[in-house]
């Protein structure tokens, strides 16, 4: 009989070693019996408590400041389209100047991450960590 650990164990080790098969089209018939021997460890961390966190949705937020910038909403949006063209010169590219440049924003995260520290605490299933070999018995 297979008990959930053996599903998840099975799962979790053929989830990384399938990745990279992919069926052809079309339907595709298995009956075959298969005998595995599934020798590891699972590892089930206790649930934990943490607080909320914000991901600040960019087009909403590019959205939202174009709507409020009233009568100066074209040349908003046209500084805007300066920007992201500039920005998308910078590439990868890190440097004082971008990090200078960047110093207001920083500032207004923190203020946002200071609201969402206020929110109550929530609790995440702890992790899962699955560490097995499997192999296949020849059945006698």
């Amino acid at each position: 009989m297979i008990n959930n650990l053996l599903k998840l164990a099975i799962a979790n080790s053929f989830g990384k070693d399938t990745k990279e098969f992919k069926a052809t089209p079309g339907t595709h018939n298995v009956d075959q019996v298969v005998t595995l021997r599934i020798k590891g460890q699972i590892k089930k961390a206790l649930d934990g408590e943490y607080t909320p966190t914000v991901d600040i949705p960019l087009l909403p937020t590019l959205a939202l400041l174009l709507e409020k910038s009233g009568f100066q909403r074209e040349l908003s949006k046209k500084l805007l389209v300066e920007a992201m063209t500039e920005a998308l010169s910078w590439g990868d590219k890190a440097s004082e100047d971008i990090e200078s440049k960047t110093k207001d924003i920083q500032e207004a995260m923190a203020h946002v991450r200071e609201i969402t520290n206020k929110l109550p605490k929530k609790t995440k299933s702890g992790a899962t960590t699955v560490k097995v070999s499997i192999e296949e018995v020849n059945a006698p």
